[in-house]
């Protein structure tokens, strides 16, 4: 289950929830101040291996070459 980040446009806060993919986001309020006014925000993660690097060599394959970082 994925962890969404949503930011609240009454209060100006933010929170996280873990919500299934499929789950639409109605009927959340902010933990705040109650408010439903809420929006979920685009977040970026990272992901790293053991052995490999932090910052890879951008690939010659078919990617947009936009690294976010």
């Amino acid at each position: 289950m994925p962890l969404y980040e949503y930011h609240c446009q009454q209060c100006d806060g933010s929170f996280e929830l873990l919500r299934p993919m499929n789950a639409d986001d109605s009927g959340i309020r902010c933990p705040h101040c109650g408010s439903e006014k809420v929006e979920r925000e685009l977040s970026a993660f990272a992901s790293f291996s053991p052995g490999g690097s932090p910052n890879p060599a951008p690939s010659s394959g078919s990617g947009c070459g936009h690294r976010f970082g």
